[in-house]
């Protein structure tokens, strides 16, 4: 049936008044999030923590499923280095409904697409810091969620499809972070750490803390303890609890509090024990002098580590072997050490 032309007439002029009112809906939104203000927050944020924060487009408001404001190419890096140290293509910052009345500038949750860690310049960030002077711990009210990352070393994709979601994050409230990956074999591998964070001007620790998960290989490992970052380099963990498969029992304690790095391993499970202490970064760079030699270099050097284990019974193909003990002490002599640094009340 043909429409009358007062019918046309009137759904013409319904359908400009929609366009004009999802325009003025657009607008409102616009002028009531202020974008500027956030992406100000952001900065300000990111400048505190000494890293430059830059977008690739100016943020843009979003009123759907909730409000926020939609980040394209985002990047954060050390001041001074060409390589970013965390980029996404894409992002969103959730905002409270308030903000929509043009409250105080929140940030309820945040949320990356495929985002790159470059993980030599999170060390180099790290040693950055000024030791002594713990940073501020953010305050998030719903949490962060990463989808798609990858973590990077040497130009080298360590880690991909990286999923990570965490739960709120205030001093003295519970606090859940689990995470989802593949390693360069493109196996899987999970881990969730959970705990109460506290924080005070020169320490942020994660105490009591628990760590859960699995590593391809390795089998799964559940661990309990407690950790503390003082600022720059300087932190320390202590875990207990079990891990491998068939499982042992497992010790960890990482001491790096007065500017000398220790990290202690103890591992037991019946007729077999091991024991070793060692400077990760001393190993890792033996380490990779040894990738990097040639048959015409001077004979190599042991591993700068101190173990021991021993193992009751173990049998190699044909051959039976009981009570075997080996012993290895490569460190170098323990350089002055600094006065122990007295802890700080952590605020509960």
């Amino acid at each position: 049936m043909a429409l009358t032309r007062r019918t046309r007439i009137l759904l013409a002029s319904g359908l400009t008044l929609l366009v004009v009112l999802i325009g003025a809906v657009l607008l409102a939104v616009h002028l009531l999030l202020q974008p500027q203000r956030f992406t100000a927050l952001l900065e300000s944020a990111a400048s505190a923590a000494g890293l430059q924060l830059k977008l690739a487009q100016p943020a843009s408001p979003e009123l759907f499923p909730s409000p926020g404001l939609a980040l394209q190419g985002l990047n954060l890096r050390v001041p001074g280095h060409g390589a970013p140290m965390l980029s996404a293509a894409r992002g969103k910052l959730f905002v409270p409904w308030r903000a929509l009345l043009g409250g105080v500038p929140a940030i309820t949750r945040l949320q990356l697409d495929a985002p790159q860690i470059n993980l030599d310049e999170l060390d180099a960030y790290v040693a950055s810091l000024p030791t002594g002077k713990a940073p501020w711990l953010p305050r998030i009210a719903t949490g962060v969620r990463l989808s798609g990352g990858s973590l990077l070393s040497h130009g080298q994709i360590v880690l991909s499809a990286i999923n990570v979601e965490a739960g709120q994050l205030r001093p003295g409230r519970p606090f859940l972070l689990t995470l989802t990956a593949r390693n360069a074999e493109a196996q899987p591998l999970r881990m969730s750490i959970s705990g109460i964070p506290r924080s005070n001007a020169t320490v942020v620790a994660l105490e009591p803390m628990r760590l859960r998960g699995s590593v391809p290989g390795y089998g799964n490992f559940d661990l309990a303890g407690s950790a503390r970052w003082l600022g720059g380099s300087r932190a320390a963990l202590a875990v207990a609890g079990s891990a491998g498969n068939p499982p042992l029992a497992l010790v960890l304690r990482f001491d790096n509090v007065a500017g000398a790095a220790a990290l202690d391993v103890q591992a037991r499970r019946t007729g077999q024990r091991f024991a070793a202490r060692f400077d990760p970064s001393a190993l890792l760079a033996w380490w990779n002098g040894v990738l990097a030699r040639g048959s015409h270099l001077p004979p190599l050097t042991p591993p700068p580590l101190a173990a021991s284990a021993s193992v009751a019974q173990m049998d190699l193909g044909p051959v039976h072997i009981s009570g075997l003990s080996v012993t290895v002490d490569a460190t170098p002599a323990p350089a002055q050490s600094a006065a122990p640094v007295a802890k700080a009340p952590i605020k509960r």
